[in-house]
């Protein structure tokens, strides 16, 4: 029977799924620009394409990882096994044909008919890259499993160890011969390396787990861990298809080049986002409590919200010299610049709802309550893309990123309204902070602007400041509503005595 963690061990598990994070970022953000600087924009664009299709791989369980999760937390031994084997060989069939598919989108580039050599290059570096995904996709239920044992340190070790591994080879690789096959192959690596380390701690938890593919006997014991996952499946899908699909569509339409400009953009915009994410991950278990809901709520708004507005603020305003340090050139581009802002307004609708959207989920029995908003908003998002881009380009999928996000927003804070019972003037009063982060980063980010152009450092300490002030005005802001007015509420009078004959 296994214990209930410590608040040390919360606060050091916590801590590790947060390096567990900072490794998988530290990761991208070395391949892009060693991509970009040794194989130029166009070269870039073709890696989006590659690592993006590679991503569409982890949808093959069908949303079995969550059912995984879901039994380890009873915890039933048994029953995790046989989920965890069922995992296994619907991975086993389906990613092989996800497979074809994905093949085919990364040899089809319309964009790169006029270099022969870069679309023979993708065509080598390819199934590599789809052989990573299927490492990574057969892994992923091992790595469910993991997390509600509660083994983030393993975790974060391992991630941490690919890392290292990815960017070693991509740079070796790229400095022998600066082709696609060295990133892919540095991809490739990391995913055996992760998915060993992975496996042996799983292993130590439950000597008797079975890596085997197999079906479980029990017709409703499959029925329940697939109606369990469709929802996470759906969730995922929406996700990629709006997010990820972003890329495929571009390159349809614009030259590989505006898509590796893209791509810088969509890529600093998500690392903000999601490291907001991590900070907020400690209000998880308040979000799902009815006395502590609509509190938690309100400051993981406010968190979340004021962060990625000051964040991305600061970095549209004053990080280009940081931006340009990293990516090279193309990170001076116009259309970088453009897609930046147009993408950081859609992440901070995105964060203003992301509270809202967790304790929903976590609130309801059916997980579809809040997956009904999130797929609309990507399929919105999806649509306007296809229409603009005919028009517009890059634009307009990014724009199309910004009005999926608002239409999720609307929808996600309908249902929201309604289980916490809250009046719209709440609901506005929520949303307040992040507006008054927007407004003292923008001042702060516009008037030190000059002191950024100074170098690559200047520029990474100016948006620290600015998003410091911003987000610390949004939590201000939270404070006095939340904190401060409560604490200056008048007490009750308790009822007079009778007086004494």
């Amino acid at each position: 029977m296994s214990q209930k963690p410590s608040t040390r061990g919360t606060i050091f598990n916590l801590i590790a799924a947060c390096a567990r994070h900072l490794a998988g970022v530290v990761a991208g953000l070395f391949t892009i620009p060693l991509v970009a600087r040794s194989m130029g924009a166009d070269g870039l664009g073709a890696w989006a394409v590659l690592s993006t299709t590679g991503y569409l791989m982890a949808l093959s369980d069908l949303g079995l990882s969550v059912s995984v999760q879901r039994t380890a937390a009873r915890p039933d031994h048994a029953a995790t096994r046989r989920m965890i084997s069922l995992a296994l060989l619907v991975v086993s069939v389906v990613c092989p044909i996800l497979s074809v598919g994905a093949y085919g989108l990364m040899v089809w580039l319309p964009s790169s008919d006029q270099n022969v050599a870069l679309q023979a290059d993708v065509a080598r570096a390819a199934l590599p890259m789809l052989l990573a995904g299927l490492v990574g996709s057969l892994a992923n239920p091992i790595r469910g499993f993991l997390i509600m044992r509660n083994d983030f340190p393993v975790l974060a070790r391992g991630r941490a160890y690919a890392s290292a591994v990815q960017v070693a080879l991509t740079a070796l690789g790229l400095w022998l011969s600066p082709t696609l096959l060295a990133p892919t192959l540095g991809v490739l690596a990391s995913s055996f390396l992760e998915a060993f380390v992975m496996i042996r701690a799983a292993r130590r938890h439950d000597p008797e787990l079975s890596l085997r593919p197999a079906w479980p006997s029990d017709p409703a014991e499959v029925r329940d861990a697939f109606r369990q996952g469709s929802a996470a499946l759906a969730i995922n899908f929406g996700v990629a298809a709006a997010v990820r699909a972003d890329v495929l569509i571009l390159t349809s339409y614009v030259p590989l080049a505006a898509v590796g400009a893209y791509q810088v953009a969509a890529r600093a915009v998500d690392q903000v986002a999601v490291f907001a994410k991590q900070v907020c991950a400690w209000l998880l278990h308040r979000l799902g409590t009815a006395e502590e809901r609509s509190s938690a709520v309100r400051l993981g708004t406010a968190a979340m919200g004021g962060l990625v507005a000051s964040g991305l603020l600061a970095l549209w305003l004053d990080g280009s010299p940081l931006l340009v340090a990293w990516a090279g050139p193309v990170a001076a581009e116009r259309l970088t610049s453009v897609t930046l802002a147009i993408l950081g307004f859609a992440a901070v609708i995105q964060a203003s709802q992301e509270a809202s959207a967790a304790s929903l989920t976590l609130s309801n029995d059916s997980a579809w309550r809040a997956a009904h908003p999130i797929l609309i908003g990507h399929m919105f998002n999806v649509t306007v893309s296809l229409i603009g881009v005919r028009y517009f380009g890059a634009w307009a999928v990014a724009g199309g990123t910004a009005c999926g996000n608002l239409l999720m927003a609307v929808l996600i804070w309908s249902r929201s309204r309604a289980l916490m019972q809250w009046r719209l003037s709440q609901v506005f009063q929520t949303l307040a902070p992040i507006l008054g982060a927007a407004l003292v980063a923008g001042g702060a980010g516009w008037g030190l602007a000059p002191l950024s152009t100074v170098h690559p450092l200047a520029s990474a300490a100016v948006c620290g400041v600015v998003t410091v002030l911003g987000t610390g005005t949004s939590l201000l802001l939270w404070w006095r509503r939340d904190v401060a007015s409560a604490s200056v509420l008048p007490r009750p009078v308790p009822a007079e005595l009778p007086a004494a004959e």
